[in-house]
């Protein structure tokens, strides 16, 4: 499915407060002289803004998401007894009200659903216990706001490819993931950071594994036997690690397919018996390889080959 794009301006202080509350939670605002300007681009899992505000407000928000904000100086903020500005990004969680005054000024959100980063950091870091809460509203260390800026920076500059399924997952996946690494989450990081590492070995592994034995009779539980973990959390180190989205047998059929398709190109193919027989070397049905051919890559072997 397409992403979700809109585009909200106005100058009525009720309209602008209705379309607050719908965005991002409960609002109480207070203006004279405003002219609100947001666009919007996202799906269920996250949400990209730019705001534009010229005038001033002054807003008191429940939200009902996590939010990064990036701003400047005339952006003023304060929760929880604690006050700044958004010249460096910012984040805000929900269960405390956030008090904001802004003018004259620009303002780039992200916005991410708790329960779309709940399900992510589970994948992320192994463990289905993980609730997400952030310790504080600013970035843990300098290198690592860096690398959630670089993410960020690169999907709001991703324009019409977050049309794109695939485009707009991964964009999800690299933002998300360095919200959660760059500000810091209540609980052990140490703890956190070594089962990325090992689910990142359970993955280098197992895409080994695939590429070495794709010739032969293996299977997903080979693959996890191989690279040192179950066969669940094998298909999560994917689910964390793969940028296609792919399952693991997703990728053992795309290795295969590849494999399948140089034998193909490179061996003289007088028949659709020949096709055949390439075809089971493989591990695959002639129809199954001709339908996997085809989506990825847009032609039958017949067509590709002139058989």
């Amino acid at each position: 499915m397409p992403a979700l794009r809109e585009h909200f301006r106005s100058a009525d202080l009720g309209e602008a407060e209705a379309y607050i509350t719908r965005s991002y939670g409960s609002v109480d605002l207070e203006a004279q002289d405003l002219v609100f300007e947001e666009s919007s681009v996202g799906d269920d899992r996250f949400g990209l803004r730019n705001l534009n505000i010229r005038g001033g407000y002054s807003a008191a928000c429940d939200l009902d998401a996590v939010i990064v904000v990036h701003s400047d100086a005339r952006y003023e903020w304060e929760i929880d007894g604690e006050r700044g500005d958004a010249a460096t990004p910012v984040l805000f969680q929900p269960g405390s009200t956030l008090a904001c005054r802004l003018q004259d000024t620009r303002v780039r959100v992200v916005a991410l659903p708790i329960d779309a980063l709940t399900d992510l950091a589970r994948t992320v870091y192994n463990d289905d216990t993980v609730t997400v809460r952030f310790d504080g509203t600013r970035a843990a260390d300098p290198t690592l706001l860096r690398a959630w800026q670089s993410a960020s920076a690169m999907a709001f500059a991703a324009g019409d490819a977050l049309d794109n399924d695939l485009a707009r997952a991964s964009l999800f996946r690299s933002i998300a993931v360095s919200t959660l690494e760059a500000f810091p989450l209540i609980g052990d990081r140490a703890d956190r950071v070594e089962t990325v590492a090992q689910q990142q070995r359970a993955y280098r592994a197992a895409v080994a594994f695939f590429e070495q034995n794709a010739s032969l009779p293996i299977t997903v539980d080979d693959a996890a036997a191989a690279a040192g973990v179950g066969s669940a959390a094998l298909h999560r180190a994917f689910r964390a690690h793969s940028v296609a989205g792919r399952t693991p047998m997703d990728h053992l059929t795309a290795v295969r397919l590849d494999a399948a398709r140089a034998e193909m190109i490179r061996t003289a193919i007088g028949s659709v018996e020949d096709l055949g027989k390439i075809a089971l070397r493989w591990g695959f049905t002639a129809a199954a390889l001709r339908q996997h051919h085809l989506a990825a890559y847009g032609t039958t072997p017949e067509d590709l080959l002139g058989v």
